[in-house]
């Protein structure tokens, strides 16, 4: 087996062990954390992906997000989301689409978002995607 190929096989098993612990310990344990090999690839790739994509890679990442804390994770990204979050980008594409739900209000009062069971399978498409 060549390097090569033997990097291909660890791959796919990174995915899969990523696949199990997202399996067994949902949204709030260690499967939730990006590796940072994938945070790498995200900021390799910043201007490739849409702010949409990136947005549910967050919720991913972290439940129970403000809008702020999004911006903040995107901005320590490297991306530019410039107006997206104002206005009815974020309610329309993501909220209203069924990906994204309020889930909440922080301490200050702010609304808390997290992704819905169908915006999950679409972030570990993504996730699985741009591994």
């Amino acid at each position: 087996m060549d390097s090569s190929e033997l990097e291909k096989v660890i791959l796919d098993l990174q995915k899969r062990v990523t696949s199990l612990e997202h399996a067994i310990y949902g949204n709030g344990s260690a499967s939730a954390t990006l590796t940072d090999a994938l945070e790498k690839h995200i900021v390799e790739k910043v201007d490739e992906i849409g702010t949409q994509d990136l947005v549910l890679v967050a919720l991913m990442q972290s439940p129970k997000q403000t809008k702020a804390q999004i911006r903040q994770l995107l901005n320590d990204w490297g991306k530019a989301y410039g107006s997206w979050f104002d206005g009815g980008n974020f309610s329309g594409r993501l909220v209203k689409a069924g990906l994204v739900k309020r889930d909440g209000s922080s301490n200050s009062g702010e609304e808390l978002f997290s992704l819905t069971k169908k915006g999950e399978m679409e972030a570990s498409n993504l996730i699985s995607k741009l591994e």
